[in-house]
């Protein structure tokens, strides 16, 4: 089985539950984490092994990225849904 490749918007609190369960199901792991923040989502990402930090805009448009999580706070959620 293939693994669903899942990008994740927003390194924010909530942001840590996702990273270490979604790893845990066979048919998911987590390859991609932007924040707007890039510093905050290059030292989160290096505590993962297999995600790479990347921009909003890399992480969207990335070929490797089958599924966008949006963890991004309200105010920007409805412009990085409509955009992923």
């Amino acid at each position: 089985m293939e693994r669903l490749r899942i990008g994740i918007v927003g390194a924010g609190n909530i942001s840590g539950i996702y990273l270490r369960n979604l790893n845990l199901f066979p048919s998911t792991r987590v390859v991609g984490l932007a924040d707007l923040d890039a510093q905050r989502a290059e030292a989160i990402a290096g505590d993962h092994p297999g995600v790479q930090p990347m921009t909003t805009d890399a992480l969207i448009n990335n070929r490797d990225v089958d599924l966008v999580l949006n963890l991004t706070i309200p105010s920007a959620h409805a412009d990085i849904s409509k955009r992923a």
